[in-house]
């Protein structure tokens, strides 16, 4: 049972908590409404660690196009692992299916080719979200690939694909 100190404080903290809601919810309104070009805004978000899961919350609000002006970010993002990665992917994977399969590949290009086991284990982790067959020609690639660790990555994804 809480004593009548610690319920005020409990109070508090809630409506500290319920104020702030109200507030982001305001700005983000604002920002969404009035912002000029908010895909050049939420582009320079995305790239700094303080700012991106907020950007990247906000891009759920966006229209499809303007998330799609925002593709080869999300990829390059997805492609290394930080904290917000599963919400990276969460923003990729909102997008339209038959445009992912038609986009992704050559989106990931340049990463792939001068990539680490980090970028194969990270694409792959998403692309076994989107499709098998994407997952497989990654894997196929990886498991030819000279690097050691980049095959190890392709053989451990090949059994997800079984």
């Amino acid at each position: 049972m809480l004593n009548q100190q610690e319920t005020a404080q409990t109070i508090d903290l809630w409506q500290s908590v319920v104020t702030g809601e109200l507030g982001y919810i305001q700005s983000r309104q604002a920002f969404l409404n009035s912002c000029i070009d908010r895909v050049a805004m939420l582009q320079k978000g995305l790239q700094n660690p303080r700012e991106r899961g907020t950007a990247l919350r906000l891009l759920f609000y966006l229209t499809l196009p303007e998330r799609q002006r925002l593709f080869n970010d999300l990829v390059a993002l997805a492609s290394v692992s930080h904290s917000d990665i599963e919400l990276c992917r969460e923003v990729i994977l909102s997008l339209p299916k038959t445009w992912l399969l038609d986009n992704i590949e050559n989106s990931a290009e340049d990463l792939l080719a001068d990539g680490t086991d980090e970028e194969y284990r990270r694409l792959l982790e998403l692309y076994i979200n989107i499709d098998d067959h994407l997952t497989e020609r990654l894997v196929k690639r990886a498991l030819k690939h000279e690097d050691a660790d980049i095959r190890e990555a392709g053989e451990d994804f090949q059994k997800y694909l079984v």
